[in-house]
């Protein structure tokens, strides 16, 4: 631990002797105030896992290493880490909500690989450099070993609560991840012939840096496509695999429901009575995707928990608001919407149970639903009313989310006018009835991807799930 401390603080010296602070003092210090008065005055969630002590202490620490000055790099890493720092899986340096200067800067130097994580060893998926081929074996990158770099770029990963899992699989290089081409550059930068990678054959070698648009080129010239995020379904051996890597779709026209009451009308008609639901990649979105989902599922009414919500605000600071986006501005003004608890917060109307009702025809064969720690907002939530229901069979990893609750539903991003840092804030807390515990939904059946499967190209989850209902 003493090493990676020592690696740590050398790569942050490096990153920031290599750039003159672009930010005074004055400057980079203000923009952290705003960023406490925007987690303080908005974030109502703010407590939930952290205390008032520890984020006072979190900010004083981060002031402190602005004392003579900043980069935007180290302002983005501040704010990343602080954001993490309130345990909150809405609560981050969103890339997507990041202005492009602050784009550029995050896609200004990528390592060429597409990068998994698997029992603490990272395999490369793809490569867009000569000296590591595709299906490699990465023992240390800059003397880094994995488990190393999991433990440098932890403090920096967002999920609710104590749902490590969420924060690590951020490591991956898919839709939901990304912190290795995102984050580890900016902790770890390059000297000008690349990062010094050790292969598990022994071999050491350099791996250029790329920006984000020549990496992908490169790596499409290459045969790496992306994941296909579209819905989709297909049926081999009398087993339907319906796959659901998202419930967002704010930017793209798509009928989710349709294409679920068609889906379910086509496994009716072939008489297909075994079916796996793979969520695995869906980490969110509109949450009534799910409940349409659900609703094919059981045969029952199914009533969803209810939730307290409350508001950190009755009103938006002007002195904030200037500084916030949304995308529906209603949601900086409460007035008579909320009442005043004896608390920090406001309290606004409850979330009361909701009642799901099956479909015309539900479908009556069996369901495994594939789950693991990217399904944290919506994916989280499918996820725990399916086991409460019993309408599926849980198989893969547990959850992120939270059992005590999540703080979205509506969300600002807050841009820090020095550095241009944008950071994402959820401003409703759910809190759920009773008292659960701090973890999200364990599956039925527990699988975790091993090293070999991986290296075989076997998917162990969904393999396990067709050995289960028989499929092959």
């Amino acid at each position: 631990m003493k090493n990676l401390l020592l690696a740590l603080c050398l790569a942050l010296g490096f990153s920031l002797a290599q750039a003159a602070p672009e930010l005074s003092a004055e400057q980079a210090q203000r923009d952290l105030r705003i960023l406490k008065r925007a987690f303080v005055d908005l974030h109502p969630g703010l407590y939930r896992y952290v205390t008032p002590t520890q984020i006072e202490a979190g900010f004083a620490a981060a002031q402190a290493e602005v004392a003579n000055g900043a980069s935007r790099t180290q302002l983005y890493l501040l704010a990343t880490r602080l954001a993490a720092a309130v345990r909150c899986g809405h609560t981050w340096t969103n890339p997507s909500n990041q202005p492009p200067a602050m784009q550029a800067l995050l896609g200004r130097q990528t390592l060429p690989l597409v990068l998994r994580f698997v029992e603490g060893r990272i395999r490369v998926l793809a490569s867009a450099t000569p000296t590591v081929p595709a299906g490699s074996e990465l023992v240390a990158i800059e003397g880094l070993t994995p488990a190393e770099i999991a433990s440098a770029l932890l403090p920096y990963l967002r999920a609710d609560g104590s749902s490590d899992g969420k924060r690590l699989i951020q490591l991956d290089d898919d839709a939901n991840g990304g912190a290795m081409q995102r984050i580890f550059p900016l902790l770890f930068p390059p000297a000008a012939d690349g990062w010094r990678l050790r292969l598990a054959d022994g071999r050491e070698v350099r791996a250029p840096a790329l920006t984000a648009a020549e990496r992908e080129q490169a790596l499409r010239v290459a045969g790496w496509r992306e994941p296909d995020p579209g819905w989709r379904l297909r049926i081999e051996s009398g087993v339907a695999v319906l796959t659901l890597p998202t419930f967002s779709f704010w930017d793209r026209k798509f009928d989710g429901a349709a294409f679920l009451d068609r889906t379910f009308a086509e496994l009716a008609e072939r008489r297909i009575a075994r079916l796996v639901i793979d969520l695995r990649d869906n980490e969110g979105g509109d949450d009534a995707l799910g409940r349409a989902l659900l609703s094919h599922l059981i045969t029952q009414p199914f009533t969803q928990p209810g939730s307290r919500r409350e508001s950190a605000y009755e009103r938006v600071p002007y002195v904030l608001a200037r500084y916030l986006d949304t995308w529906d501005f209603g949601f900086f003004d409460r007035t008579g919407q909320v009442t005043k608890t004896s608390g920090r917060n406001w309290a606004m109307a409850d979330s009361p149970p909701n009642i799901v009702e099956p479909a015309a025809r539900p479908f009556k064969g069996r369901v495994i639903a594939l789950v693991g720690p990217n399904n944290s907002s919506a994916g989280y939530l499918l996820a725990r009313d399916l086991k409460a229901s019993g309408a599926a069979t849980l198989l893969g990893q547990p959850t992120g989310g939270n059992l005590r609750g999540l703080n979205g539903g509506q969300l600002a991003w807050i841009t820090l006018p020095a550095s241009g840092v944008a950071v994402d804030i959820p401003l409703v807390a759910n809190f759920a009835p009773g008292e659960p515990p701090d973890a999200g939904v364990r599956p039925d059946v527990v699988v975790r991807p091993r090293w070999a499967d991986v290296a075989a190209g076997v998917d162990a989850e969904l393999a396990a799930a067709m050995r289960l209902l028989g499929g092959y």
